[in-house]
């Protein structure tokens, strides 16, 4: 359930932010440029989370329609495996051979949700969405999210994969980077403000807004070396800087994210 509600959550993001992102889409070098920010930060890579998604057409379309769709994204991304009988209960059971593939129709809105593995052991995600408003065409989205522990900049022809399906329904795409590190010890509040400056610098990045609660510092920054771009009232940014300590682990977690995290901190 809250993995479900994660998808929800982060397709809601990307559908709002499509009007206010250029549509250049994210390439290989910004992908190495997040890679050496971690690098500079003397912090493990841990995880790396790529979210695509918008609009895919402005129509509603019904289950079998969507699962058409759905099964030919599937192929065209390689995820691997035999059909899961029942829900999906943990990765395990993808990692065993198998994909899922999950239906809501709820009046006028229905979903087909396909998780499952590529070869790469990418966890991908592909959430098609669409509704019906009476006396209206409604709308049908796309969300597609990969999460991988193991690498990140080899992604990047999964990006191109799923711009061509956009580009198929002549409709822009947007993109969100994550990647989560990890640094030993405890670091104290000053020391993270300096150190993430001392990343934003090494991007010419200025900062546009800081946040700072309990242990965790946010920055939101601009830099001129990454094209795209949202609006934080009326400030450009389109990077976000974020770490913070667990006492559990003894472990300071960075997280960086282009334009913005959209995991939890």
């Amino acid at each position: 359930m809250k993995l479900y509600k994660k998808i929800i959550l982060l397709g809601i993001i990307i559908v709002l932010l499509i009007p206010i992102l250029g549509l250049k889409s994210q390439n290989k070098d910004k992908l190495e440029l997040m890679m050496e920010m971690l690098h500079d930060a003397n912090a493990s890579f841990i995880e790396g989370d790529i979210s695509l998604g918008g609009t895919l057409l402005d129509q509603d379309l019904d289950i079998k329609e969507l699962e058409e769709i759905g099964d030919s994204i599937k192929e065209q991304l390689g995820i691997k495996g035999t059909l899961l009988e029942g829900q999906l209960v943990n990765l395990d059971q993808l990692k065993e051979g198998y994909y899922s593939k999950e239906y809501i129709e709820d009046g006028n809105f229905n979903q087909v949700m396909i998780q499952g593995m590529d070869h790469r052991d990418n966890f991908i995600t592909i959430s098609l969405s669409s509704y019906a408003v009476e006396g209206q065409s409604g709308e049908t989205s796309l969300y597609i999210n990969l999460i991988n522990s193991e690498q990140f900049i080899e992604n990047n022809d999964i990006i191109v994969e799923v711009e061509k399906i956009f580009e198929k329904y002549n409709k822009p795409i947007n993109v969100t980077s994550c990647i989560v590190g990890s640094i030993s010890g405890n670091i104290d509040m000053e020391t993270n403000k300096k150190k993430i400056l001392e990343i934003a610098n090494s991007v010419k990045g200025k900062v546009v807004e800081k946040y700072e609660e309990d242990g965790i510092v946010s920055y939101s920054i601009f830099s001129p070396l990454i094209e795209e771009y949202i609006y934080t009232g009326d400030k450009k940014m389109n990077l976000n800087i974020a770490l913070r300590h667990s006492d559990i682990e003894d472990e300071t977690y960075i997280l960086i994210g282009t334009p913005i995290i959209t995991i939890g901190y």
